[in-house]
């Protein structure tokens, strides 16, 4: 007997709790089944959907952190080659402009017997050779960052906004 007064009390405290918590709900029937049912099918339809949502949320945190990897070595690898190209070019580009250069120069004096116009020939080689250097370091600069990762994130963000909405 003394035990059913104490469950009595504390269903009774459990109720009020209840009420305070949610003043726009009408309290649960004494049977403990709402009249209508929707209460509990609102509440298992939001469970199911967060269960979703959060397994979606994890699969996407999996496949970002993935992609975020596998371009991460991509950018190393490029940064890698460019730093490694820029080391390479910097002594070479030097001896080869002016050998090369001073050879066509050398050569177009001989067919033209004019200084002037070996000059230019000279001149013109060197812009040749440093404009398609530059041309394929900047072919090589989209490889650096993450646009694949931004892509999935901004990707996500929406598929999680659409769920709550």
């Amino acid at each position: 007997m003394g035990n059913e007064k104490k469950s009595q009390a504390s269903g009774e405290n459990a109720d009020s709790a209840a009420q305070e918590r949610s003043p726009g709900q009408s309290s649960p029937s004494p049977s403990g089944k709402d009249s209508d049912g929707e209460g509990e099918n609102s509440l298992e339809a939001t469970l199911a959907r967060a269960e979703a949502t959060l397994t979606l949320l994890t699969a996407w945190l999996a496949n970002i952190q993935k992609l975020f990897q596998l371009e991460l070595d991509r950018t190393i690898a490029a940064g890698k080659r460019i730093v490694a190209l820029q080391l390479m070019l910097l002594p070479l580009s030097a001896a080869l402009i002016v050998s090369l250069c001073g050879g066509v120069g050398l050569i177009t004096y001989y067919f033209s017997q004019s200084i002037y116009l070996a000059f230019l020939v000279f001149i013109l080689i060197q812009v040749a050779i440093l404009a398609g250097a530059i041309v394929y370091q900047k072919k090589l600069v989209p490889l650096l960052g993450f646009e694949e990762t931004k892509r999935q994130v901004k990707e996500a963000l929406n598929d999680v906004t659409e769920v709550f909405k």
